[in-house]
């Protein structure tokens, strides 16, 4: 038994130093630094001081701009939420070998990076670029619509990101629901807009909760979308704190700045745990009754 589990620890300790070397040792210098007092452009002395955090709370700017970034994270989430499930609920009814292939054709443009499709976007969004050519050869708008500089862009260039990371969930929680459910429900007279909201839509959701959960923490950090596509214009959390480490080289309160945002995330994180459990004995109770109707 102690073999075992001494070779247990040997398989782990691998993993275990690469995350505490790349994510904990960093993440406990950035929360030290935090507390660090900032004299001028890249020069900072280890003296405590709480003034960094207490600079978020002073300047109402900073606060705007990490409501914003939930804001905009919020909206692009939802909306990423609202295009999978269809897309998710084809592909989970193919047969073996085409799904994997609608998976693939899914996932391949997270190989190119956020950096290659943000650009493509950014050529699609200019002034009389593909998008504004659309929709006025449509008669949809008279004058081109300023999409760079502006939230709309950002959310667009969001959503296209982070599509894969919500359908992938979504096909492997779609397609393990037991389809005899779904008939047992159109039997007892139910037409298939009821068996969707009633049956299908209460079995996915653990699948929906990872998804959601997995995009809106990419859309909470992400950087290069809102800084290509905003143009400096609409501030975000990723934007500000790159300005404050890079540009301003005030690493103390860039440090600051990003320990509030992890805390933040981090009861986003809780929240959605808690809902997943909700959600759990809700597919608990349903399965119950569907199995009851289906005998």
């Amino acid at each position: 038994m102690q073999s075992k589990k001494g070779s247990l620890i040997l398989l782990l300790l691998p993993a275990s130093l690469i995350i505490g070397i790349i994510f904990l040792l960093p993440f406990v210098f950035l929360l030290v630094q935090s507390f660090w007092t900032y004299e001028s452009s890249f020069v900072s002395k280890p003296i405590l001081t709480f003034a960094n955090y207490a600079k978020i709370f002073q300047d109402t700017y900073y606060l705007e701009v990490y409501l914003r970034t939930i804001k905009l994270s919020l909206i692009s989430t939802g909306i990423t939420l609202l295009l999978s499930y269809p897309l998710a609920r084809f592909i989970s009814r193919l047969k073996t070998g085409l799904k994997g292939f609608m998976l693939t054709l899914i996932a391949l443009p997270m190989i190119g990076g956020a950096m290659i499709q943000t650009m493509g976007w950014m050529a699609m969004m200019m002034r009389y670029g593909m998008l504004n050519g659309i929709l006025m050869g449509l008669g949809l708008a008279k004058e081109p619509v300023a999409f760079l500089g502006s939230e709309l862009g950002i959310v667009i260039g969001l959503v296209q990101s982070f599509i894969p990371l919500m359908v992938l969930p979504l096909v492997t929680s779609l397609g393990a629901i037991d389809v005899t459910l779904e008939d047992a429900a159109k039997s007892l007279g139910a037409n298939s807009t009821r068996t969707f909201f009633e049956v299908v839509l209460p079995l996915s959701l653990p699948g929906a909760a990872a998804g959601t959960l997995l995009t809106l923490m990419m859309n909470l950090t992400m950087f290069v979308t809102p800084s290509i596509l905003g143009q400096n214009k609409i501030m975000v959390f990723g934007t500000i704190a790159y300005q404050q480490a890079i540009s301003v080289g005030n690493w103390p309160f860039a440090s600051a700045f990003a320990i509030f945002f992890i805390i933040s995330v981090f009861v986003f994180a809780m929240l959605a745990g808690w809902l997943t459990g909700l959600i759990q004995k809700g597919i608990k109770k349903t399965k119950t009754v569907a199995k009851g109707a289906q005998a």
